[in-house]
């Protein structure tokens, strides 16, 4: 394969729909852009397999064979976007302005994977001076619940370390939050509310809820810190409750997001919580509370600066002129379900995550041809410790 163009592979990347089916309006999945992935891969001399995660939703894993023993090392980045009203037609419709390029994707992380991709076309012809193999990993399902990675990690392949594509302006990122959400829910009894005290007003109770959770939990959180990463967190991001206004509420529920700090697990996130309802039951007999399980816990990320991995990526980055220097993010990524398997792992990519998600989506041109001098060099990096 002749020299790839990274600007228009990313445009073609941008042009197809791949929205995640968790998302409202269209949304096709994966499929198409896993075909691209796959061709791509094979034109330029990878080995290629793809496998289905969900129903027509697949994985691809791409393969440039080193000829030497151990280890590799995985570029990681997946294939799924979040929704595209909000763009309309000019979400897939991939333009440039000065030094930009718009589209849904465009650093949410098709740029990463365009960066990936345009790499490996160019070790391919030089894959003897490959001190390991180098795989691509291109997963589905990263925008809702990670399924992609998950299956790629349960096929059990032997890996050195893991660079996963996300926007961080080509900054090594070897620390990032973990997340728990769950569900809180208060039960009351309805009435009219011209006699609201034949009722038990559910909304009443869950104010209580979450001032005992703001009043106990908050000065904890405010105790615990990480050098990359600063303090956890606790929001409540939605509530919901009542029928009408002139009806007593019978139940109310809210949305709880706790961001975890390494040393923070999920279990012992919701244990903290569980202790504050206990003693609010005891202290005000009156509210019915229950927690629901959570329906995400993800781990932190937490690799050590000494880590191979991360001194071949800085040393990439300082050739390449970007800062040298490791760092944290306080959202989450795939490199957490690498770490909690024991693999090193960083996540390094071209693009803001300020500009991730929104309505004018776009990647800076110079970092998306950095990225793959980036990982050209990782790439050829020897993992050894």
């Amino acid at each position: 394969m002749s020299a790839v163009d990274v600007v228009e592979l990313l445009a073609q990347l941008v042009a197809i729909e791949s929205v995640n089916p968790a998302y409202p309006g269209p949304a096709s999945g994966e499929a198409a852009i896993a075909g691209f992935v796959a061709d791509f891969c094979r034109a330029a001399g990878a080995e290629v397999r793809t496998r289905e995660i969900l129903p027509g939703r697949p994985n691809v894993v791409a393969t440039l064979r080193s000829g030497r023993p151990g280890p590799a090392l995985v570029f990681e980045a997946h294939l799924d976007t979040v929704g595209i009203l909000d763009m309309g037609e000019a979400a897939l419709r991939p333009r440039i302005e000065g030094d930009r390029l718009y589209g849904r994707g465009a650093c949410d992380v098709k740029g990463g994977l365009a960066a990936m991709l345009a790499a490996i076309a160019e070790l391919a012809p030089r894959r003897d001076e490959l001190p390991q193999d180098l795989v691509l990993a291109a997963v589905m399902d990263e925008e809702a619940t990670f399924q992609g990675v998950r299956g790629f990690l349960d096929e059990g392949l032997p890996i050195a370390a893991a660079v996963v594509a996300e926007p961080t302006e080509l900054r090594v990122v070897i620390a990032h939050k973990g997340c728990v959400r769950w569900r809180i829910r208060t039960v009351g009894r309805a009435a009219h509310s011209a006699r609201p005290d034949e009722g038990l007003n559910a909304i009443d109770q869950m104010a209580e809820v979450v001032r005992a959770l703001r009043r106990e939990l908050q000065p904890r959180l405010a105790m615990r810190s990480h050098p990359l990463l600063g303090r956890p967190t606790l929001s409540v991001g939605t509530i919901a409750g009542g029928t009408g206004v002139n009806v007593v509420p019978a139940e109310c529920v809210i949305e709880v997001d706790r961001r975890l700090i390494p040393g923070e697990t999920g279990a012992s996130a919701l244990a903290e919580v569980d202790a504050v309802l206990a003693d609010l039951r005891r202290a005000e007999p009156w509210i019915t509370v229950e927690r629901e399980e959570p329906w995400i816990v993800d781990g932190c990320l937490d690799t050590s600066p000494d880590a191979p991995i991360v001194r071949a990526a800085l040393a990439a980055c300082r050739q390449a002129g970007y800062p040298g220097e490791p760092t944290g993010v306080p959202y989450g990524t795939d490199a957490s379900k690498f770490a909690a398997r024991g693999i090193p792992s960083i996540v390094l990519g071209p693009g803001s995550i300020a500009h991730a998600h929104s309505a004018h989506e776009f990647i800076p041109l110079p970092e998306l041809r950095h990225a793959v001098e980036i990982y050209a060099q990782i790439a050829l990096s020897p993992l050894g410790s």
